[in-house]
Protein backbone atom coordinates (compact mmCIF):
# COMPACT_ATOMS: atom_id res chain seq x y z
CA UNK A 1 0.00 0.00 0.00
CA UNK A 2 2.59 2.59 0.59
CA UNK A 3 4.05 2.54 -2.58
CA UNK A 4 0.65 3.16 -4.51
CA UNK A 5 0.66 6.30 -1.71
CA UNK A 6 3.77 7.59 -3.27
CA UNK A 7 3.40 7.15 -6.81
CA UNK A 8 -0.31 8.50 -6.57
CA UNK A 9 1.61 10.96 -4.81
CA UNK A 10 4.12 11.46 -7.43
CA UNK A 11 1.73 11.61 -10.15
CA UNK A 12 -0.39 14.61 -8.18
CA UNK A 13 2.11 16.94 -8.10
CA UNK A 14 3.40 16.13 -11.52
CA UNK A 15 -0.32 16.96 -12.68
CA UNK A 16 0.09 19.93 -10.40
CA UNK A 17 3.48 21.13 -12.08
CA UNK A 18 1.94 20.42 -15.63
CA UNK A 19 -0.84 23.13 -15.00
CA UNK A 20 0.98 25.03 -13.52
CA UNK A 21 3.59 25.62 -15.90
CA UNK A 22 1.62 25.42 -18.94
CA UNK A 23 -1.50 27.83 -17.10
CA UNK A 24 -4.21 25.18 -17.47
CA UNK A 25 -7.45 24.72 -14.92
CA UNK A 26 -6.58 21.54 -12.92
CA UNK A 27 -9.50 20.07 -13.75
CA UNK A 28 -8.88 20.44 -16.80
CA UNK A 29 -6.17 17.49 -16.59
CA UNK A 30 -7.60 15.47 -13.50
CA UNK A 31 -10.23 13.62 -14.99
CA UNK A 32 -13.50 15.81 -13.72
CA UNK A 33 -15.65 17.65 -16.03
CA UNK A 34 -15.32 21.26 -17.04
CA UNK A 35 -18.74 23.21 -17.13
CA UNK A 36 -19.58 26.43 -18.52
CA UNK A 37 -23.21 27.66 -18.16
CA UNK A 38 -24.39 30.87 -20.09
CA UNK A 39 -27.27 32.39 -18.40
CA UNK A 40 -29.85 29.87 -17.81
CA UNK A 41 -30.03 28.61 -21.93
CA UNK A 42 -27.11 26.20 -22.50
CA UNK A 43 -24.82 24.35 -20.45
CA UNK A 44 -21.12 22.93 -22.01
CA UNK A 45 -19.73 19.98 -20.27
CA UNK A 46 -16.67 18.98 -21.77
CA UNK A 47 -15.44 15.08 -20.21
CA UNK A 48 -18.76 13.57 -20.84
CA UNK A 49 -18.56 9.70 -21.58
CA UNK A 50 -21.98 8.87 -22.40
CA UNK A 51 -26.01 9.98 -21.77
CA UNK A 52 -27.25 8.09 -18.70
CA UNK A 53 -30.82 9.87 -18.77
CA UNK A 54 -32.66 11.84 -21.47
CA UNK A 55 -35.75 13.63 -20.97
CA UNK A 56 -37.55 17.06 -21.64
CA UNK A 57 -36.44 18.22 -17.82
CA UNK A 58 -33.59 15.98 -17.05
CA UNK A 59 -30.33 15.11 -19.01
CA UNK A 60 -27.83 12.80 -16.98
CA UNK A 61 -23.99 12.49 -18.55
CA UNK A 62 -21.90 10.52 -16.95
CA UNK A 63 -18.23 12.53 -16.80
CA UNK A 64 -16.28 9.74 -15.41
CA UNK A 65 -15.85 10.89 -11.63
CA UNK A 66 -19.56 12.20 -11.45
CA UNK A 67 -22.76 12.14 -13.02
CA UNK A 68 -23.95 15.33 -13.96
CA UNK A 69 -27.70 16.12 -14.00
CA UNK A 70 -29.00 19.31 -15.70
CA UNK A 71 -32.42 20.07 -14.82
CA UNK A 72 -34.97 21.82 -16.42
CA UNK A 73 -37.85 22.78 -19.24
CA UNK A 74 -37.30 21.78 -23.08
CA UNK A 75 -33.95 20.14 -22.50
CA UNK A 76 -32.51 19.00 -25.60
CA UNK A 77 -28.69 17.98 -26.59
CA UNK A 78 -28.39 19.52 -29.66
CA UNK A 79 -24.43 18.79 -29.80
CA UNK A 80 -22.19 15.47 -28.82
CA UNK A 81 -18.69 14.84 -29.86
CA UNK A 82 -15.25 14.63 -28.90
CA UNK A 83 -16.27 14.35 -24.66
CA UNK A 84 -18.57 17.57 -25.00
CA UNK A 85 -21.97 17.65 -24.73
CA UNK A 86 -24.07 21.34 -25.31
CA UNK A 87 -27.18 21.16 -23.65
CA UNK A 88 -29.59 24.07 -24.68
CA UNK A 89 -33.02 24.49 -22.90
CA UNK A 90 -34.57 26.66 -19.72
CA UNK A 91 -32.00 25.34 -17.06
CA UNK A 92 -33.33 25.46 -13.53
CA UNK A 93 -30.44 23.39 -11.69
CA UNK A 94 -26.79 21.78 -11.59
CA UNK A 95 -26.54 18.42 -9.72
CA UNK A 96 -23.28 16.18 -9.29
CA UNK A 97 -23.64 13.01 -8.18
CA UNK A 98 -21.41 10.06 -7.23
Amino acid sequence: MRNRRKSNNRGERIIESITRNLDLPQDAVSGYAHIEISGNREAIIEGCQGVLEYGDNLIALNTGRLTVRVCGCGLTIVSMQNGQAIIKGTITGVDYCN
